[in-house]
């Protein structure tokens, strides 16, 4: 044929954008402390959420959080732009909506789900040995025992329709909170940590209360979250 002719190409960015990134140490501690200060009947959560999991509660004060919550959402801002090849018109403002712990023990598990608001995220925080084993013994092809799995498409083999991970500790996952996953369950008697939380990238009004000097802050799951001039 002669000289080799030189293509251009481009492959098109399909399906959603799931990050993964890594917490420090310090988040890693923040949230098992105030998660263990959280785990009062009183902040009981399990009656709001998807899985079958007997121990689940909401965070007693998410202000303490914010700042570690902040960074890793400018990260993701910066990888969505260069995934999608498009920077925003204007910084997106976003809103912790909820955040809670999860304290997952044998045979319990998350079904397929999705969340709401804008975007979902989980941190893991115990990942123990007896799990790491269980997982190394799976035969299987999916995430395993303890793994979690985002299912996205109509299931054609010819394209990615899943991720599957096994998680460790100090990993975070953000997402799409339409995009469906789950968990499977283990059967090591231990407990496995980890914490979830929905972001909005906008504020629905009926969400927010005025306060007493005139600003605006969220309420109900979201109070003490942030404010609003």
């Amino acid at each position: 044929m002669g000289d080799k002719i030189k293509y251009q190409y481009q492959v098109l960015t399909w399906g959603p954008c799931v990050v993964k990134l890594k917490t420090t140490p310090e988040f890693q501690n923040l949230l098992l402390k105030e998660g263990e200060a959280s785990s009062v009947a009183a902040n009981d959560y399990q009656h709001r959420l998807a899985g079958i999991i007997q121990k689940e509660f909401k965070f007693r004060d998410y202000n303490i959080l914010l700042p570690y919550v902040d960074e890793f959402l400018k990260m993701y801002t910066q990888v969505f732009e260069q995934w999608k090849n498009q920077k925003f018109k204007e910084p997106p403002s976003y809103l912790l909506r909820s955040m809670w712990i999860n304290y997952q023990r044998k045979n319990e598990f998350n079904p397929p789900h999705d969340h709401a608001d804008d975007l979902s995220f989980v941190i893991y925080l115990k990942v123990p040995e007896e799990i790491k084993e269980e997982f190394k013994a799976y035969k299987g092809r999916g995430a395993g025992p303890g793994g979690i799995s985002f299912i996205y498409g109509e299931g054609n083999r010819q394209a990615i329709t899943y991720q599957s991970h096994f998680p460790e500790v100090g990993d975070l996952f953000i997402f799409p909170a339409w995009l469906k996953h789950y968990v499977a369950p283990f059967k090591a008697d231990v407990e496995r940590i980890s914490v979830s939380g929905n972001i909005s990238s906008h504020i629905p009004l009926n969400s927010l209360k005025q306060t007493d000097d005139n600003k605006w802050k969220a309420k109900s799951d979201t109070d003490n979250i942030a404010d609003y001039d």
